[in-house]
């Protein structure tokens, strides 16, 4: 049994869904062979630089641009049919990674590269493939829908009336499974066990604020605004790979006499950790940021969403009450306020939990094996387990 998974470069929550999987199936059945490929890449050096540099130009520079562009290729635009044509193009391409792997299941990460898939099976090339989407945000877009796929994957069961009434998707192949995490974002360590061991104080109020793959130095302002505004607070500020904001973080921290208060991290492999312990995220509202943090039953505090999925994301988590949106101008105050009012605090984080998807990556390899012909007796391993 062969599982091929096709990630891509466009924002890190493609690659860690994919990694997820990857983890979870082989964990569950050291039999199956399971492969993660970068689709973009591989189809090309020139084709996933265009696509994955124009993707991160428009957004860090022309968001506004960015947003209009998402909602017109979300109906049936011009626009949107040249997208579905150019990536369907590349599928040839696909096809030759696909026939090396030989897989007898293809979970796509990203829509361009469903694109490619559907078009494969349309002709006939991937005849005993089974194929399925996972989109990886709390909105649907029309462009990870396409013919001839075998089951789409979604974040939450809300999403599943727009892919039905709006693209005309069977409602037979829509499994609201959620997205999936790491296990290790779904078993909370012991608080204080974790924050003896990352020099933490278990019994401060404590606030996670995170960069994203962006590198959005907005984080910088926050956090000296927050230090500032509740000097009570402990604070955990991960800046991911940007060492400039790094460095810039480290200046303030002394300028205003936070150090004994303040963890700074560069990347890190154990996020969940400080999610864990911590009573809020202020966050960037990426796709895998937002379910794990409801993984670790965390309330957010969303800032700088660019228009397009992710703005569409906050909407998700502002209607389900389980983030409140700041800004640069008042987000410190709102964030003191939220920490120091523990009923609706708790309310959030209740909402977090009820959002979570913990059996996401689980239940994806039950679907995979289904559609592949090798249902899971679930009586089995839960008797060997």
């Amino acid at each position: 049994m062969n599982i091929l998974i096709f990630s891509a470069s466009t924002g890190g929550g493609h690659k860690r869904a994919a990694a997820a999987l990857q983890d979870s199936f082989s964990r569950r059945n050291p039999d199956i062979h399971v492969e993660v490929v970068d689709g973009l890449r591989a189809i090309g050096e020139f084709y996933n630089k265009t696509v994955v540099s124009g993707y991160y130009f428009l957004v860090k520079n022309t968001p506004k641009i960015y947003g209009e562009l998402y909602d017109i290729a979300d109906q049936p635009t011009p626009l949107y049919k040249a997208l579905m044509t150019s990536n369907a193009s590349m599928s040839n391409r696909l096809l030759k990674i696909i026939e090396k792997h030989k897989p007898n299941v293809i979970i796509m990460c990203h829509p361009f590269i469903t694109a490619m898939v559907s078009k494969l099976k349309g002709q006939g090339e991937l005849k005993d493939v089974k194929a399925i989407a996972l989109i990886t945000d709390y909105d649907a877009h029309r462009t990870y829908v396409a013919p001839y796929i075998d089951a789409y994957v979604l974040a939450e069961p809300q999403m599943a009336p727009k892919l039905i009434e709006e693209y005309g998707v069977d409602e037979s192949i829509i499994y609201p499974l959620g997205i999936p995490t790491f296990e290790k974002f779904n078993i909370p360590g012991a608080k204080e066990d974790i924050c003896r061991r990352e020099g933490l104080d278990p019994n401060k109020k404590t606030v996670l604020l995170m960069a994203g793959s962006f590198g959005v130095t907005a984080v910088l302002d926050f956090y000296e605004a927050l230090a500032k505004a509740a000097p009570e607070l402990q604070l955990i500020v991960i800046t991911g790979r940007n060492g400039r904001l790094l460095e810039k973080l480290d200046e303030t921290v002394d300028e205003i006499g936070a150090r004994n208060r303040t963890k700074l991290l560069f990347f890190v492999n154990n996020v969940e950790d400080y999610m864990h312990v911590s009573d809020l995220i202020v966050t960037k509202p990426g796709g895998l940021t937002i379910t794990e943090s409801l993984a670790c039953h965390l309330p957010m505090a969303i800032y700088s969403a660019f228009p397009g999925q992710e703005q569409y994301n906050v909407n998700f988590l502002l209607k389900q009450n389980a983030a409140i949106s700041v800004d640069k101008e008042t987000g410190a105050q709102e964030i003191a306020a939220l920490l120091n009012n523990p009923e609706k605090l708790a309310e959030m984080r209740e909402n977090c939990k009820r959002l979570a998807r913990p059996n996401a990556a689980k239940d994806m390899y039950d679907l995979a094996m289904e559609l592949s012909g090798h249902p899971v007796n679930k009586e089995k391993e839960e008797t060997a387990e």
